[in-house]
């Protein structure tokens, strides 16, 4: 019996099919532990028959860290409980914040027994929590790291395995950016920090060369949309179901991929940027930052300064003078780089659960 374990709703958690696609395909039992954060019920798309253990406490994400330290705490001793109880063969462990939480099982019992996932970069600049993410690391049987970027911080280690986030190789119908006077940015995700969503409204807002489209829900919701109804060409549409998603992005010209400089940005690389080589739409990215760096260098999008005074006017040239035979052909070559790294993460990851 394997048990995987992740602080947080698994509807914002797409890598966990991984895991548990591998498993199915293995026939090994598995768990799932992990905390519904938001109001709403939430088992993901798992099938109905899977066993899940659901630690039920609301916990708003944007307010300062150490406000949400009982409430971790308190998800914590939950997981335990049940890993106590349950005696899981193997683990996996995903995101940081999961193993610091059961970093005493991990170095005990559960040593080279468990795999380790890291998906974002938060504290390793304090020396404290950088010792203890060490630890997490040296003591799995692998880690895996969803960005390159990471490796500039974190402990220079050879177990290190790329996780591609990409859900799908299956390329869709394929659509053309015609030449237009008007065409859509779409941020498609989880809103972030109020001050960043509106940052990106005061971009847009009221340049008759763009819409700008927000799908996705959060905390902030209400405030982001309160805040930008008065731009008619302006619109967040609230959460969406993630089989839609492909529509959503039909539906749009350009991916908005322009994070705002921070510890984890400038080196994490968001989903978004393999929803655009499968799509086949263009990114807009943060000159700034590991992601848009890539995205520029691969030729899969346009990356700039937030400071750029003609931000909207090379965007707006950009998509003009888009080229998408040449597009496509940089999709397909950095597909294929990407799944021969995918099939050695999953292999790897068949290899951990029969051995």
């Amino acid at each position: 019996m394997v048990g995987i374990i992740y602080v947080g709703n698994i509807n914002r958690c797409p890598y966990l099919k991984h895991y548990t696609d591998c498993l199915d395909r293995i026939g090994l039992d598995y768990e799932i532990i992990y905390w519904n954060r938001s109001s709403k019920k939430d088992n993901g798309n798992l099938e109905k028959n899977k066993v899940v253990h659901v630690f039920e406490y609301p916990s708003k994400e944007q307010r300062p860290p150490y406000t949400k330290l009982i409430d971790f705490y308190k998800f914590g001793k939950f997981a335990r409980k049940i890993i106590k109880e349950k005696n899981y063969e193997k683990l996996v462990v995903l995101t940081t914040m999961t193993g610091i939480l059961l970093l005493k099982e991990l170095c005990g019992k559960y040593k080279k027994k468990y795999i380790f996932d890291y998906r974002d970069a938060s504290y390793e600049y304090i020396k404290p929590f950088y010792m203890l993410l060490s630890r997490i690391i040296d003591n799995s049987a692998f880690t895996c790291i969803s960005s390159r970027g990471f490796l500039k911080i974190l402990p220079n280690n050879k177990k290190y395995i790329m996780a591609h986030n990409i859900s799908s190789f299956e390329v869709s119908e394929q659509y053309d950016i015609s030449r237009k006077d008007k065409y859509v940015v779409g941020y498609i995700g989880g809103l972030r920090s109020s001050n960043y969503m509106k940052m990106l409204v005061d971009i847009f807002a009221n340049d008759k060369r763009f819409d700008f489209i927000v799908h996705g829900g959060g905390d902030n919701y209400n405030e982001m949309v309160c805040y930008s109804d008065h731009f008619d060409n302006v619109k967040f549409t609230g959460f969406y179901d993630e089989k839609n998603k492909e529509q959503l992005i039909k539906e749009i010209d350009i991916i908005c991929c322009n994070y705002p400089e921070s510890f984890n940005n400038n080196i994490a690389l968001a989903n978004k940027y393999y929803d655009a080589l499968v799509h086949r739409k263009p990114l807009l990215g943060n000159i700034n930052t590991y992601s848009g760096k890539l995205i520029e260098n691969n030729g899969i999008g346009i990356s700039l300064d937030f400071k750029d005074h003609e931000y909207k006017t090379k965007l707006y040239n950009y998509l003009n003078n888009f080229d998408y035979i040449e597009f496509n052909k940089k999709c397909d070559v950095l597909l294929k780089e990407i799944m021969k790294e995918h099939n050695i993460y999953i292999n790897k990851i068949e290899e951990f659960f029969t051995e």
